[in-house]
């Protein structure tokens, strides 16, 4: 910030050291603090009643909590923002402290976060000060056509509830639609039509029947030379000559709408560059296995195909294409000693290899935008029958990324050419897949997959068969 911005703070806290680390955060953040630290239930009842901007609060005390805080502040009617700073919480008490009114919580560890949560906190508050006096402006009475109704900058217009006929507008709703006074004055509202989506008017309609008001709906409008524009509409029933009426505000939030899409935008070419990032490092992988190329690719393709085919939700479609595209990352871990062996490996050499999965969590798990793909590259090595690793989780306890995963790698797998056998045939691998349905795979997505395999779903995702002469079609011999 420029310029200091200064801030009654009130903290509760039982350590001093921790106080005066979350006023450093402060003051690093731009804000001048006049800072109170209390511990105890007294002490704080009495200080919040000299209302500072902001509090503070450790989660736990010794004799008093955050919510116990938080509790008291909605007792005594104060709207002032309160943030939660702790050393642990769970994200159970994390979720409830917010339900419970809390504008923001962070570790004490993240302290670098405190200035944007004050900021944003303060802003809501600002926000929250603003709609309680445009509520108490709308209170229209006899003074329902004072100087405040007619110069402000939002549409405001009175409508009777029995035919829609306009009784009252002001400047701001002449300032968005165009209609003045004389065009709008005594005319039922549909035949201004202002607004864009005609649907969207009888909802508004309907819930004005139902509930005699709405709040903060957005709807798109239409000026009287046929602009369009994104307006948030509040409205309440009123009695104006002993007649239902109609009072609605409609506030532009087109400039505010055109920000949200651009972000949107921003944030949709942020995970496409995440996304090229992830493919990139599955192609070094595979440039690494030489013996793999291309493989990534194809078990991606035909583990989106089949979660698709069982029902998997589209978000969740996301983190499994991810988990595909990078199940081997944890082969980085491995030596090329061990990786490009051209024989079988020995024991000590399969250990390590066995190993790649809990690489790749340490290697994953710290990268908060991939966690939620981590469920194929630490667990597709699994089994049904608890046989697999790294921890032996049996059926349904394997997550379903990493069971859909397994039937296509280990398909790919078999059907592509090694250095050391020949691809098999798909008749002796759809044989090999069937009869460790419910011993290596989940049988009922093995049915799917040779339900979709018959179709042929999987036919371009198919590894070619590179064999000179006949492909092996001794498949038991063929799995490593």
């Amino acid at each position: 910030m420029a310029d200091k911005t200064h801030l009654n703070v009130l903290i509760l806290e039982d350590r001093p050291s921790d106080a005066e680390l979350i006023l450093y955060a402060l003051k690093r953040s731009g804000y001048d603090c006049t800072s109170a630290r209390v511990d105890t239930k007294d002490e704080y009842s009495r200080a919040i009643d000299t209302k500072p901007d902001i509090i503070l609060a450790d989660y736990s005390l010794p004799q008093f909590t955050a919510m116990q805080a938080l509790h008291l502040l909605q007792e005594r009617g104060y709207d002032i923002p309160f943030i939660v700073i702790t050393g642990t919480i769970s994200e159970e008490a994390a979720v409830e402290t917010m339900k419970q009114g809390a504008a923001d919580y962070l570790l004490k560890d993240r302290l670098s976060r405190l200035g944007q949560a004050v900021e944003r906190a303060l802003q809501q508050k600002a926000l929250r000060d603003q709609k309680r006096k445009a509520d108490e402006a709308l209170r229209l009475s006899e003074d329902k056509f004072s100087k405040a109704f007619r110069i402000s900058p939002d549409a405001i217009s009175i409508t009777r509830l029995s035919d829609g006929t306009y009784i009252e507008i002001n400047e701001g709703f002449t300032a968005l639609t165009g209609y003045t006074s004389e065009e709008t004055l005594g005319k039922p509202s549909m035949a201004l039509n202002i607004w864009s989506n005609l649907d969207e008017y009888r909802s508004f309609l309907l819930s004005m029947q139902l509930q005699s008001q709405v709040n903060n709906i957005e709807a798109v409008f239409k000026t009287k030379t046929n602009e369009h524009w994104f307006g948030l509409v509040s409205a309440r029933i009123i009695e104006v000559n002993h007649e239902p009426c109609i009072i609605s505000i409609i506030r532009d939030i087109t400039e505010r709408k055109r920000a949200e899409i651009e972000l949107q935008r921003a944030h949709e070419h942020l995970a496409e560059a995440y996304d090229e990032t992830i493919e990139g490092w599955s192609r070094v992988l595979d440039l690494r296995d030489k013996e793999t190329e291309g493989h990534t690719q194809r078990v991606t393709a035909a583990a989106v195909r089949l979660a698709r085919a069982l029902g998997v939700p589209e978000e969740e479609i996301v983190h499994l294409r991810r988990g595909a595209l990078l199940h081997d990352i944890g082969k980085m871990g491995i030596s090329d000693r061990i990786l490009q062996k051209p024989g079988a490996l020995t024991d000590e050499e399969w250990a390590e290899m066995r190993k790649h999965p809990e690489y790749a969590l340490q290697m994953l798990y710290p990268i908060s935008y991939l966690r939620p793909a981590l469920d194929i590259p630490y667990c597709h090595h699994e089994r049904w029958d608890g046989s697999g690793y790294p921890r032996g989780l049996k059926g349904e306890e394997i997550p379903l990324a990493a069971r859909i995963f397994s039937i296509v790698d280990v398909w790919d797998a078999l059907l592509s050419n090694r250095p050391y056998r020949r691809g098999c045939t798909e008749e002796s691998v759809l044989e090999y897949i069937r009869k460790y349905a419910g011993i290596y795979f989940d049988p009922k997505i093995v049915e799917v997959f040779i339900e979709l395999h018959n179709k042929g779903v999987f036919k371009d995702t198919r590894t070619a068969q590179l064999t000179s002469g006949k492909p092996n079609v001794n498949v038991l011999n063929s799995v490593t």
